[in-house]
């Protein structure tokens, strides 16, 4: 069956000592899992982007957190993103990956607007799973 990664309603229930253990993961390797699917929770976004989680090699369709999902992140996950000056993922191979809505960046802080806006460059010419 599928393996759907945990949601935004879950986390929010799930108690403090399983958010600290959670947010405690410094790697992650779940790649060659074609059944996982689902909406990747803020603390897994973070660990992609610093080059520690490499799970998106022929994994299902993932769909990055909303902006609801990154307002209710923890301090420490918020922190950790503000910090990333150059992400580094590597989302060859993944399936498919869904890109932030306009309503979604709408709603982003004014920092990670900043963020967004000082971007260079972007090469995204071999990435064929965009949607």
């Amino acid at each position: 069956g599928t393996i759907t990664m945990p949601s935004d309603d879950a986390m929010a229930q799930a108690s403090p000592a399983i958010i600290d253990r959670v947010e405690a993961i410094e790697k992650v390797d779940l790649s060659g899992m074609s059944n996982l699917a689902g909406v990747m929770p803020p603390h897994i976004f973070v660990l992609l982007l610093e080059s520690k989680a490499n799970f998106l090699s022929g994994c299902g369709t993932i769909t990055m957190p909303s902006a609801d999902a990154m307002a209710q992140a923890s301090p420490a996950i918020i922190d950790r993103v503000q910090a990333i000056e150059q992400g580094k993922a590597n989302l060859s191979g993944c399936g498919t990956i869904t890109m932030p809505s306009a309503d979604a960046m709408a709603q982003a802080s004014p920092a990670i607007i900043d963020r967004f806006q000082a971007i260079k460059k972007v090469d995204l010419s071999r990435m064929s799973n965009l949607a």
